[in-house]
């Protein structure tokens, strides 16, 4: 009864919010109409708007400011104008500056203008704090669901990728250019988007349209439409609507992208020789209709992709790293579940990975996109006999229906696993959500469960609930979880099994209005939230509380926390926490103290500190966490990030550290020179990873990757040995005819 009253007490709560109602401000009920202009003659994408081409749009200048001071006029202002012909979407935006020379520009690096600090996991990202960018929100469907964003920030950098429920994603990579120039009164962007490069619906009466302009060194939003605080940018209800689009053409929707390498791999064994290679294969992908794709690839290959950060792991489950091979990346969104970050039952990085090698993939196939309501993504591979690992064939399905304007139903099958072993799952999940609860709240309900066929003894199922309420002054988050001991996703990632989980955040985040904080401080952040597991038996496992009485972030952009951590941890088994540090089993209560602060990242140098101290099991231990950025205009990027754990315990000492030195050089957004380095003591590796990458012309890659290891060994001093590196050249090419 217990345990069912903690699952009522989110729901009472959020149910009890219908009796509040929140007026909207005037005018943030009408929907903002823009026309696009057909033109004969294309503007050059060179980021001037100097052109006679683009005299003809009208310019729209009412825009409107979210944050600070939502609907208020914007310290700057901002003009937009849009033109199309029968092959391409072209968008130019001027950012008037009255201080031009306060403008950030720090980066140059694809897909960075929408990353904040933080790591969600699913490869969700915020907007980004470091420079002043435009994001830019395409919904070709009008079915204020899904959507396309892109990004690019003063100096040209781009990104790009996928809204759905209300989460952007830069998973997707498209084919589009943008050039972007500062100017003695501000900046100004040029965009072009093929439409080859999107899916959309034929004779709409108009498709939806959102920009957003971010100003760093002032934390001022400014967008055409959703100008509430709750109103998020990612979520297409908000959107304007862009009127005029007619007669366009999407080719014959095939992309043919071959590639080639030349490779050589010293395994730096007693022969001490490289082995050379050559090899080639090829993604094709196909337009079925123009919101449907499907894609074929053989022998895959993914050399280009960046190295996973190292971390240190003192719990006795399994980390969890994101998917960045672009292959699986494009559809993923669909794919997304409504379980909590315990549980994913498909996760694409247990397909071609083993235990951190590359393993071969022989052919795919998968199919993805929109049919009516119904949203789909299918994904079949091959992979290739790797010693311990049989040739395995995996599948994994997902579908989902749109129902009421923001809420889908969905099922999911999953078919194998990385051992070849006998493995199959089916799960199905609803999710109710609305940003128009109570006026103009948002507010997210779901429900799920899933039964795994499987050669283990046990349950085999698992079901859970969320409801979330996810707004700026308010914000909670609840989730309840099942899990059976033999629920084991052959295709999924899973922290641990046999237990039940509830979980409930509350959050009260102020915002100063009078004084000297309300010139000192931007906004607070209060928190409470609770994470408990209990055993199927009822049996309490672990429990944290953490409490946040002191959080905040300041009106240039610096932020601060504190809060306090009680945990209770009945170890089932001896746990070995560190090397020869083993841990009785047996219950164990400790407190931390953990503080954080960070500085406004769009200045050059940029600092982020975090120290946690206190109890830790049997004994005490501290762990701090520093990293330093410095950016000098976009072309250099230069990041030292240090972990450092020391604990005292009866059973022994902890001592371990990851150090990371990230060395980028960027000639332009199309040519940089990327260096990744990093040591822990756990491994004793050494490593470092360098990416040569150079986009010719949109879509058309030259690689040159260079990785290396060497092992720190005492014989009888420490010393570094050489313990295998790989170079690769690698080119690809986009084919659309």
């Amino acid at each position: 009864m217990l345990i069912k009253r903690k699952i009522m007490l989110p729901l009472i709560m959020l149910v009890s919010l219908t009796s509040l109602r929140f007026g909207l401000a005037a005018g943030q009920n009408e929907v903002v109409r823009l026309q696009a202009i057909r033109v004969e003659n294309a503007p050059h994408i060179d980021g001037n708007l100097v052109e006679p081409v683009w005299s003809q749009a009208v310019p729209f200048s009412g825009f409107l400011m979210v944050e600070p001071v939502p609907g208020s006029e914007p310290s700057e202002k901002t003009e937009l104008r849009v033109l199309y012909d029968e092959g391409n979407l072209y968008l130019g935006i001027y950012c008037f500056d009255s201080e031009p020379k306060r403008i950030a520009a720090n980066s140059l690096a694809h897909d960075q203008t929408g990353r904040s600090r933080g790591w969600w996991g699913m490869g969700h990202q915020t907007a980004s704090t470091s420079d002043d960018v435009v994001r830019i929100l395409i919904d070709p469907f009008l079915d204020k669901r899904t959507a396309y964003v892109f990004y690019v920030n003063a100096r040209g950098a781009r990104s790009e990728g996928l809204v759905s429920g209300g989460n952007a994603s830069l998973n997707w990579d498209g084919i589009w250019e943008a050039r972007a120039r500062i100017q003695e009164d501000g900046w100004s962007a040029e965009i072009k988007i093929p439409f080859k490069t999107i899916s959309f619906k034929k004779d709409l009466p108009a498709w939806g349209l959102n920009v957003e302009r971010y100003i760093p060194r002032k934390q001022e939003t400014i967008r055409l439409s959703g100008i509430s605080r709750d109103a998020n940018f990612n979520n297409p209800m908000t959107a304007a609507e862009l009127e005029g689009i007619s007669d366009i053409k999407q080719g014959l929707g095939i992309t043919i992208r071959p590639y080639g390498l030349v490779a050589a791999n010293n395994d730096r064994l007693e022969d001490n020789k490289y082995d050379w290679k050559t090899q080639g294969g090829v993604d094709v992908y196909k337009n079925i209709t123009p919101n449907l794709v499907a894609a074929l690839t053989y022998n895959t290959d993914f050399a280009e992709t960046e190295a996973d950060e190292r971390r240190i792991n003192l719990t006795r489950f399994p980390l969890f790293f994101p998917e960045k091979r672009m292959f699986f990346l494009e559809g993923s969104e669909t794919f997304n579940f409504s379980s909590s970050i315990s549980f994913y039952p498909f996760f694409s990085r247990r397909i071609g990975l083993y235990q951190g090698q590359q393993v071969p993939i022989n052919f795919g196939a998968k199919l993805y996109g929109k049919v009516g309501k119904f949203n789909l993504s299918i994904l079949d591979m091959e992979t290739k006999a790797f010693d311990p690992l049989p040739r395995t064939n995996m599948f994994a399905g997902r579908v989902t229906y749109d129902f009421l304007q923001e809420s889908k139903i969905g099922l999911i099958v999953t078919n194998g696993s990385p051992t070849g072993q006998n493995n199959t799952l089916v799960g199905f999940d609803i999710n109710y959500a609305s940003s128009r609860f109570a006026g103009n709240k948002n507010i997210w309900l779901a429900a799920w469960a899933a039964y795994n066929w499987n050669d283990r003894e046990g349950r085999h199922h698992g079901f859970g609930l969320r409801a979330n309420y996810p707004n700026d002054l308010i914000n909670i988050e609840s989730t309840y979880a099942y899990y059976g001991e033999a629920l084991d996703p052959g295709l999924g990632y899973m922290m641990r099994q046999g237990i039940q989980t509830f979980y409930l955040q509350l959050s009260y985040n102020p915002r100063p209005s009078r004084g000297w904080l309300d010139r000192a401080i931007r906004q607070f952040f209060f928190e409470a939230s609770g994470d408990f597991y209990w055993k199927l038996d009822g049996t309490l496992e672990t429990s944290r509380l953490t409490f946040e009485p002191l959080s905040f972030r300041t009106e240039s952009g610096e932020s601060f926390n504190a809060s306090v951590v009680v945990n209770h941890d009945v170890l089932p088994y001896d746990f070995e926490v560190a090397e020869g540090v083993i841990l009785p089993a047996g219950p164990y209560d400790f407190t931390n103290l953990r503080t954080s602060f960070n500085t406004a990242s769009f200045r050059p140098l940029s600092l982020d500190l975090s120290y946690t101290v206190g109890g830790f099991y049997s004994g005490h231990y501290g762990d701090f966490s520093a990293g330093l950025t410095y950016r000098f205009r976009g072309n250099l990027d230069l990041s030292f990030n240090t972990n450092l754990v020391r604990g005292t315990l009866p059973q022994g000492k902890i001592n371990e550290n990851v150090y990371q030195l990230k060395l980028d050089f960027y000639f332009s957004p199309d040519l940089g020179f990327m260096n990744y380095i990093q040591y822990d003591s756990v491994s004793r590796l050494l490593g470092w990873s360098a990416r040569f990458r150079w986009e010719i012309k949109p879509g058309n890659f030259i690689y040159l990757i260079y990785n290396s290891n060497w092992e720190r060994r005492w014989d009888p001093a420490s010393r570094f040995y050489a313990a295998g590196d790989r170079g690769v050249f690698k080119i690809t090419l986009s084919i659309r005819p």
